[in-house]
Formats: C-alpha cells, structure tokens, sequence
C-alpha cells in the first residue's frame, strides 16, 4: 500500500471489518467511526487476557481521531510501518471506534529488517472471536453470534468465559482418567 493510497485502503478497510463484524456479532454496529492507534507490542502481558486488560486500560485514556487525523499520524510513521492491523475496539450505539494496530520494521530483528526496510506495509482487518465460540470449520451450520465488545469485559462475557474454562477443565480431566485407565 503506497502513502498516496493510505486515507482510502483504510477507509475501504473499514467497510469491510464492519461488514465482516455485523456477520459474526449480534451487536448493531454504527458505521459513523473513529480511530485510536497502538503499536503492537508483544511484550506486555504474560497471556492473552492479562495483555487485554493492560490494552483496554491504555485505550481507554486515549482520544478517538477522525480517519483524516489517524490517517496524518500513520503517514508521520509511513516509512517504517511493516504491518497496519484494524480492529473494532469499540461499538456504542452511534459511532464505532476502530484501533488500529501497528507493528514496526525496526521492531523486527536485526537480521530480518533488511529483507523488509524497503516493503510498503500490510493492511489487514480482523474481528477478535472470543475464546468460548465455537468454530465451525466443515459445518453448515453458521457459527455463534457473539458481542463485538467482548474484549471490554462484562457479566455476559464473564459468565461465558467462566462455563467456557469450566467445560475445558472437565473435559481435561475426563482425557487424563480416560489415559490413566488405559495404562493402568
């Protein structure tokens, strides 16, 4: 993606992760957006939940841009963006904040920049599924809805999450009597 082209890849970006969330959430997700930006960094947090609670607590400070704005932040950082990831951070009933997540060239090692000093960066749009849906992969049957603001925590999620580590502590348990019988 050439600098010339940011404002409109990101915008047709957009489109596309709302189109993509409004598939797979039961939520009504406005298409009147707002941006807040984080560099990736995969340092924070030892596991998932513990990063997205250090996450969810640094975008809560932030304030949300409008696509021009962002856009004037990503092209200050252009030449060293390796990687440009949209995310829906937050729905509300009258406006979507969409973070968009960067990684950096000089974040890579330093045997691995000069296969990429030059690149133009990647572009993706991704919907984070919670942990307790079910995937589907070879069914015909449509995956479980779920809340797009998962993420940000709350009773329904809680309680989901809660029966979701429940059934895998179970099911763990079950395999390893199940092994232990067939050894023993």
């Amino acid at each position: 993606m050439k600098k010339i082209e940011l404002q409109e890849k990101i915008r047709k970006a957009t489109s596309s992760l709302i189109d993509m969330a409004k598939d797979m959430c039961w939520n009504k997700i406005s298409e009147n957006c707002e941006y807040i930006m984080s560099e990736i960094d995969e340092s924070i947090g030892k596991n998932f939940f513990e990063r997205a609670k250090i996450r969810k607590k640094i975008n809560d400070r932030k304030s949300p841009k409008s696509l021009s704005g962002i856009v004037a932040d990503l092209t200050s950082i252009y030449e060293n963006l390796y990687d440009i990831n949209l995310y829906i951070y937050k729905s509300l009933p009258n406006k979507t904040i969409i973070e968009i997540r960067y990684f950096l060239k000089t974040s890579h090692t330093d045997e691995f920049y000069p296969t990429i000093k030059n690149n133009e960066p990647m572009l993706h749009c991704k919907v984070g599924i919670p942990p307790y849906v079910a995937k589907k992969p070879n069914s015909t049957e449509k995956q479980e809805l779920f809340d797009v603001n998962w993420q940000l925590g709350g009773i329904r999620h809680e309680w989901k999450k809660f029966w979701w580590r429940a059934e895998y502590r179970i099911s763990r348990s079950l395999k390893i009597k199940k092994r232990n019988k067939n050894v023993g």
